[in-house]
């Protein structure tokens, strides 16, 4: 219990001197933003302004690819939809596999155990 009374204490004077040396710190920092503030305003603005033409620019060329592109996006969707359908039932069918083969089974044994007639008709 000691040694943790220890080192909280040591925690406790650690974070004091950080907060002590983090106040001149702000200060400093607050000073710098304000001197650089008038810079930062017109470098704004300028590619700001730049910025914007170029965001125009390519959006409206994004508009234009998006509008060439987008048919083919949908029957590429379509074609991947009937896919994944015809896959499903598929999925679905699977497990009846052995049933199918149990009915050909049967029927074949039916088919062989039958007389063999001659297909006429005998008066």
């Amino acid at each position: 219990m000691l040694t943790f009374l220890l080192f909280s204490l040591f925690a406790f004077v650690a974070f004091g001197l950080t907060g002590a040396l983090a106040l001149p710190l702000v200060a400093i920092a607050a000073v710098v933003w304000l001197i650089t503030l008038p810079f930062r305003l017109l470098v704004g603005l300028v590619f700001g302004v730049l910025g914007g033409l170029f965001r125009l620019v390519f959006g409206l060329g994004g508009a234009l690819i998006g509008i060439i592109l987008f048919p083919l996006v949908i029957v590429v969707a379509g074609i991947a939809l009937v896919g994944a359908f015809v896959a499903a039932m598929l999925a679905l069918l699977t497990p009846l596999i052995p049933v199918v083969l149990l009915a050909l089974l049967g029927w074949g044994i039916y088919r062989a155990s039958r007389p063999r007639t001659s297909g006429l008709a005998q008066p």
